[in-house]
C-alpha cells in the first residue's frame, strides 16, 4: 500500500512539473510573439531600432518625458500640425517632426534632443549625407549651416543649441525663411 502512494506522489509531482514547464514555454512564446509583432510596423516602415511613430505632440512629450521646442513663426505655405512625428531613445530621447507644404510634400523637419547636452538620436538622422558646411549664428548662438541630402533630396540644415538642447532644423524653402523659423524656436508654453 505504501508503494502505491509513493508512486502516485511522484506521478503527481511529474505532472505538476510538466504543467509548469508547459506554462513557462507558452508564456515565453507569447511574449516573444507580442514583441515581434510590436516591432513589425517599424521594420516595415524602415525605421531603425527604437524609433517609434506617435500620433501627436502630446504623445511624443509623454514618451520622452520632456516638453518639445517648436517654432513661433510658421509660414503659411506649410501645413500644421506635423504630418509625421517620431521619437527615439526612450525617456529624455529625441524627436523628429516633419511638416509638409500645401502640396503634401515634406518641406520642413525639426529634430531635437530633449536631454541637455545630448545630441539628436542617431536613428533619426539616418539617411543623411552632408555635402558642405559653414559656420553661422542663430541670433547670438553659434550654429552650423549645411547642405545635406536626406534620402536623395537636397535640404538646408541648421544645427544649434537654443538653450542647452541640440536642435536641427531642415528646410527645402528659402534660406532666409529657415533662419526666421530658427529664431522663433522656443519651448511649448513659453511666453
Amino acid at each position: 500500500m505504501m508503494r502505491a502512494n509513493g508512486t502516485a506522489g511522484r506521478s503527481v509531482g511529474l505532472q505538476v512539473a510538466r504543467m509548469l514547464a508547459t506554462l513557462f514555454w507558452v508564456l515565453s512564446a507569447t511574449a516573444a510573439t507580442v514583441a515581434a509583432l510590436g516591432a513589425l510596423p517599424g521594420w516595415i516602415a524602415g525605421e531603425g531600432a527604437g524609433v517609434r511613430r506617435v500620433a501627436s505632440l502630446d504623445e511624443a512629450e509623454r514618451r520622452l518625458g520632456a516638453r518639445l521646442v517648436l517654432p513661433g513663426y510658421f509660414p503659411d505655405r506649410l501645413a500644421w500640425p506635423a504630418a509625421e512625428i517620431r521619437v527615439a531613445g526612450g525617456r529624455h530621447g529625441s524627436a523628429s517632426l516633419v511638416f509638409h507644404d500645401r502640396a503634401g510634400e515634406p518641406a520642413l523637419q525639426l529634430l531635437e534632443a530633449t536631454e541637455e547636452g545630448a545630441s539628436v538620436a542617431a536613428p533619426l538622422l539616418a539617411g543623411t549625407t552632408v555635402l558642405d558646411t559653414r559656420r553661422t549664428a542663430v541670433e547670438t548662438r553659434p550654429a552650423t549651416l549645411a547642405s545635406v541630402l536626406v534620402n536623395g533630396a537636397r535640404w538646408h540644415q541648421l544645427t544649434w543649441y537654443p538653450g542647452r538642447r541640440a536642435v536641427v532644423l531642415r528646410g527645402r524653402g528659402e534660406l532666409d525663411e529657415l533662419f526666421l523659423i530658427a529664431r522663433s524656436v522656443h519651448g511649448r508654453g513659453a511666453p
